[in-house]
């Protein structure tokens, strides 16, 4: 596995070839038709049904930023078609008027693995099992700013960086019910498996000029414990002043499970009058504890040589091709974030709590009308985002629901919508909370990275 931090940070520099922000189809969370609502609220667990391997799968990004931020065209030049926000030909004011005081990227994945919902102990129960992955990055403008004008001006605040990574299986056991006619709650148990989890953070890093270097102050930390593995070393002349080796690659990685947790997800829905019902639910509440984590930290205060050779006349198929170009602002950022080995020991990561809450009224003059907001509250830290979404929802026969939505979010305004076809036995749907924008040859997001795409295939009993 090569070195995390280089190849990481080449990758979040494209802003688009990383594998989560949200990972439930908000679209879906006033359907009837939905099974799998309850990831959003406990309490919306209202039918008996089954599901597996294609009961439900939702993978998609967020951010405010896409490709087209780092990769530019230079039309009509033979020598580098393609190139990178480095070249000389791209202007500071061009690539730095695009980006963000924080600049975002997230990609998720959760896959149903498992699904069974059923009648029993005076409401409905749940057995799930799902597969889920989150990466979430945030950088600050001043970081680009150094890279692209390092030396118009002396001093460079590069306040939080983030890169995180977490990679785990829930089994979840849920129960939901009716209290009365207008109140139903529920709640969910999840045990949590962890295979991988990486997490490297840099707060309150200054960068100031001095005579022939950076001097680089504040402290940067690395976190990682993927399945079974080693962290090795380069080999260098030199390691930091209390002898720590500075911190190469992950190795020989095989089987294994170093992380352990335990989460909660508690809802509540209540009918105010015949035409508005309220709701709410908090999810994720927990934890995991990852065994045998490698630690790493900076030296705190030294001095780094600048961004170097980063861009060379090239294209995108000769020498230097655009992968070549950000392999090498990889190495420099290697460079700039270099940390030393700290050892092992236990770390316990707190999950991205989730906190929805919503209103939904229904049309008196025609009651297959209804219309919803949500508003949705991660709560992650440094990864933190909200969102508040207006959706219109009709299902005007028992077999056919549609639903459109629009929101405005911490990365921008998004649109979305779904389509259920539902028989006695048989629900089929698809999905998108936001709609992909343009895109280019490998599929990645040029515009901005927000845009998801859910399948689903369930069987009501």
């Amino acid at each position: 596995m090569k070195s995390g931090l280089k190849y990481l940070a080449a990758a979040l520099t494209l802003a688009a070839a990383i594998p989560a922000s949200a990972q439930e189809l908000r679209s879906s969370y006033f359907m009837e038709t939905s099974n799998f609502r309850h990831q959003m609220n406990p309490a919306l667990l209202d039918a008996p049904y089954f599901s597996t391997l294609f009961g439900q799968i939702n993978v998609g990004t967020t951010g405010n930023i896409g490709a087209k931020n780092f990769i530019y065209d230079l039309n009509g030049n033979p020598n580098y078609k393609y190139t990178t926000f480095m070249n000389p030909c791209v202007s500071a004011n061009q690539f730095l008027g695009d980006l963000h005081d924080k600049n975002r990227a997230d990609v998720y994945l959760n896959w149903n693995l498992l699904s069974v919902g059923f009648k029993a102990f005076g409401g409905v129960n749940l057995v799930e099992i799902n597969l889920r992955s989150n990466t979430n990055v945030t950088l600050p403008y001043e970081l680009f700013e150094f890279a692209k004008t390092a030396g118009a001006k002396e001093h460079y605040e590069l306040d939080g960086i983030g890169m995180r990574s977490q990679n785990y299986v829930e089994l979840a056991l849920g129960h939901s019910r009716k209290i009365n006619d207008r109140l139903r709650i529920g709640a969910k148990m999840k045990f949590l498996v962890g295979a991988a989890y990486a997490d490297f953070s840099a707060d309150q890093l200054t960068v100031d000029m001095t005579d022939d270097a950076w001097r680089v102050q504040g402290k940067a930390q690395m976190k990682a414990s993927v399945l079974s593995s080693t962290l090795t070393h380069k080999v260098l002349s030199y390691n930091a002043p209390d002898g720590r080796p500075r911190v190469d690659k992950l190795d020989d990685i095989s089987f294994g499970l170093p992380g352990f947790g335990l989460a909660f997800d508690l809802g509540a829905s209540y009918k105010l009058t015949d035409d508005l019902t309220l709701s709410a639910g908090l999810t994720d509440l927990g934890f995991i504890s990852w065994k045998n984590t490698k630690h790493a930290s900076s030296q705190g205060d030294y001095t780094f040589d600048g961004f170097d050779n980063i861009y060379v006349g090239g294209n995108d198929t000769g020498d230097n091709k655009l992968d070549d170009q950000f392999e090498s602002l990889g190495d420099d950022l290697e460079e700039m974030f270099a940390v030393y080995d700290d050892g092992e020991k236990k770390a316990t990561q707190a999950l991205a709590a989730t906190l929805n809450i919503g209103a939904e009224y229904t049309l008196p003059v025609y009651r297959k009308l209804r219309f919803g907001f949500l508003y949705t509250s991660r709560i992650h830290g440094k990864y933190s985002w909200h969102e508040g979404m207006l959706s219109a929802n009709i299902r005007p026969v028992k077999w056919f629901e549609a639903s459109v939505n629009g929101a405005v979010t911490s990365t921008g305004w998004t649109g979305g919508g779904a389509l259920s076809f539902k028989a006695p036995h048989f629900n089929f749907y698809i999905a998108a909370d936001r709609f992909f924008g343009k895109l280019g040859k490998q599929y990645v997001p040029l515009n901005s990275m927000n845009g998801n795409v859910t399948l689903g295939m369930t069987f009501p009993l």
